[in-house]
């Protein structure tokens, strides 16, 4: 990772008050955004950069764009509620997507249509709405039957560890295909449906998909209409497709990839951290094992010292001015990075404890203000059965070093690219 050194060679302008101030482009070496992001002990890497550079610091988007770092609780919290200073569409950067590593493109270029997450205002309620109300349609029993079933077909297809030698990939073959398969069937897809879906979300998300791709996703959604729950009624996909709320199919596509890429990448990213940890730290999994830590307890415990969530969806200033103190002059137009991930480790809002973080919200992995995530409670259910149906069923043991773990390229999610394991019958099945 590399640091300026913020000495005479930087370039900063004079603020009124006589002291000075850092624009976006004056120092000559920033750290570099992906060395940041696939750190491996992030958390050592925010501290490293919060001691040298404070709550915000410029890095380098792996091009020749910059943007502004920001991991201050208290900062990212004032951000993300206040509209008036910065903006979630992508038009108002002044910088250009082309330019940027394959893996954040997506998260910065303008898409083809209104979109919740880059929406402002009365468009971003009338667009949130729909998420809101089908997902909280959503039984809660329901989501924990519909992960179990998955868990269980997923752990029948990989032989319920069959052998000692067996070796799988435990993100390929267990997290990818659970998440995909439990939220799948709670929207109301069938398997295949659901399989095709997630593919085409994951490859937008990783600015791989085209025009072809959202074509495909809109034909596959307008096949959701007719199709029924186990009720007679309309299934969340089908409510979603035909949300009266909608002006038009783009904006009803949009509507489903915001929950499926949300669903898709954040459950593999918590799940894939949990089982990680279970897996390397021995004191956490005694506990779990032994029962002084429930799931819960033990997801809280990731979401503060292991998040799964790294940056929010960037934000691009609407106005000039010190949004972040009198140190740093932002620029309008400039791109504002609200790395909840290194919130959790402030300072201000962790204490000393182990049990300090439990129960308490300000970790902001479910992000704040009006952009929150809109399906905590489901993403919490799907990842609790998760890991109590895998825990339960086999024995997972680690095969390499915590250490040699490597990351998915991702900007807003953290997680495992893999996790080899063998598995081993427990014999609690049953």
């Amino acid at each position: 990772m590399t640091v300026a050194a913020r000495g005479p060679g930087s370039v900063l302008a004079g603020s009124a008050s006589g002291g000075y101030r850092m624009r976006l482009y004056d120092p000559e070496t920033v750290p570099v955004l992906g060395d940041v992001l696939s750190a491996r002990d992030i958390d050592a890497a925010w501290s490293g950069l919060r001691q040298e550079w404070g709550d915000a610091l410029p890095v380098d988007l792996g091009s020749s764009a910059r943007a502004w770092l920001v991991g201050g609780y208290q900062t990212i919290v004032m951000l993300a509620r206040d509209s008036s200073m910065v903006t979630t569409d992508t038009g108002a950067w002044n910088g250009e997507p082309g330019s940027l590593p394959t893996s954040l493109r997506a998260s910065f270029r303008p898409w083809f249509g209104q979109r919740v997450e880059t929406a402002s205002g009365p468009v971003h309620a009338r667009l949130r709405g729909p998420l809101d109300e089908v997902l909280e349609a959503v039984d809660a029993a329901e989501v924990g039957r519909v992960t179990r079933a998955a868990c269980e077909q997923v752990l029948d297809e990989l032989g319920r560890g069959d052998g000692v030698d067996q070796g799988i990939d435990l993100m390929h073959d267990y997290v990818v295909p659970v998440t995909r398969l439990a939220f799948g069937t709670v929207l109301g897809l069938d398997p295949a449906t659901g399989r095709q879906v997630f593919e085409i979300a994951d490859a937008l998300a990783a600015g791989e998909g085209d025009a072809a791709s959202v074509d495909e996703l809109s034909f596959v959604l307008g096949g959701q209409v007719m199709g029924r729950d186990a009720n007679g009624g309309p299934t969340p996909s089908g409510l979603l497709a035909q949300h009266p709320a909608y002006e038009g199919t783009d904006e009803a596509v949009a509507g489903m990839l915001s929950v499926v890429t949300g669903a898709s990448q954040g459950l593999q990213a918590w799940l894939g951290q949990a089982l990680l940890l279970a897996l390397s730290d021995e004191q956490f999994a005694r506990r779990l094992a032994g029962g002084r830590l429930g799931t819960d307890e033990a997801l809280d415990e990731v979401l503060w010292d292991a998040s799964p969530v790294t940056i929010m969806a960037p934000r691009f200033a609407v106005k000039e001015g010190h949004l972040f103190g009198d140190g740093a002059y932002v620029e309008r137009g400039d791109a504002v990075l609200l790395a909840v991930g290194a919130a959790a480790s402030d300072p201000s809002i962790r204490g000393e404890g182990t049990w300090d973080g439990l129960g308490n919200q300000a970790h902001l992995a479910w992000g704040a203000g009006a952009h929150r995530c809109p399906a905590p409670r489901q993403a919490r259910l799907i990842v609790r059965t998760a890991v109590e149906t895998l825990l339960r069923q086999v024995e997972p043991v680690l095969t390499t070093g915590a250490e040699q773990i490597r990351w998915a390229p991702d900007l807003r999610y953290r997680r495992p690219a893999s996790l080899p394991v063998t598995l081993r019958p427990t014999g609690l099945a049953g």
